[in-house]
């Protein structure tokens, strides 16, 4: 029940914090894209913040600040990185929701690519332990960043965004019959927002595991968000972690989004870049 509540006051104190940091400000022109990169970036320190529960914040607010700098961190290490990289995550798709709802962006479109099927879909936000891995289940953080997300996807597409759900063949099965039907009942309460796609082939590099979001805000500018991870229900000794965040222009950003959806698209996977470039 405690950690129920955390994540409802989470919830909250993310909306609040978008909603009061959110100010109007000036269109961005085609040659000023790094004000808007920063003012989205500003409300997800401020998500951040708000949230009580974590206790290395000042690790996950430094991944930020490298990421507002560099537009990029990647780093090898336990599953201890999850913590930070995941609750960066959270606080990036919350921010691109609001962004979208207020007005901010024209276009949201999001794709996980994972082994199997999301995480945060195939349970439900007050009950998510059993599709996790036996360390996360035990560890109160990365439960909480598990939840959270749950919840905070749910609320992206609540909001108006698009999400492809992607893995390979046999991904599905992978899954328990409760959080296989769990996820279907989500397929269509967002039919037509949420989009399931099965590759073509029977696994994914690991290189290519994670999500990717391209955003286009008023003034028509590009932007993407991508994470490279691991899923809860696959804990790797040492795994390379990544965010990238920025203009589509900037090359290291678009190295990484063009990798992993050509990468995707050779195995038949969407194209989200013909939607929103």
């Amino acid at each position: 029940m405690a950690l129920i509540i955390s994540c409802v006051s989470l919830l909250i104190a993310l909306a609040s914090a978008y909603k009061s940091f959110f100010a109007p400000m000036p269109p961005v022109s085609q040659e000023e894209g790094q004000p808007f990169e920063k003012k989205l970036l500003t409300h997800v320190k401020a998500c951040i913040e708000y949230n009580q529960e974590l206790n290395n914040k000042e690790d996950i607010l430094a991944l930020i600040n490298t990421i507002e700098e560099d537009h990029f961190k990647v780093e090898t290490g336990n599953d201890d990185l999850r913590l930070k990289y995941v609750s960066s995550q959270g606080c990036i798709e919350h921010v691109l929701a609001c962004a979208q709802a207020l007005g901010d962006l024209d276009q949201l479109i999001g794709i996980i690519h994972t082994p199997t099927v999301a995480t945060p879909l195939c349970v439900r936000p007050e009950a998510v332990e059993g599709a996790l891995d036996e360390t996360i289940r035990f560890d109160l953080n990365k439960l909480l960043t598990v939840r959270s997300r749950a919840q905070i996807v749910r609320e992206y597409l609540t909001k108006g965004g698009k999400l492809y759900v992607v893995y390979p063949q046999g991904g599905l099965e992978k899954r328990n019959a409760e959080q296989q039907q769990i996820y279907r009942e989500e397929l269509e309460r967002f039919a037509g927002r949420l989009v399931d796609w099965v590759l073509s082939s029977k696994e994914i590099d690991p290189d290519m595991i994670g999500a990717t979001y391209l955003f286009r805000n008023q003034q028509r500018q590009v932007f993407a968000f991508s994470i490279k991870s691991r899923q809860a229900i696959d804990i790797q000794n040492q795994a390379e972690w990544g965010i990238w965040f920025g203009a589509l222009e900037d090359a290291s950003i678009a190295e990484r989004v063009n990798t992993v959806i050509d990468y995707l698209v050779d195995n038949n996977g969407p194209d989200p870049r013909k939607e929103v470039i």
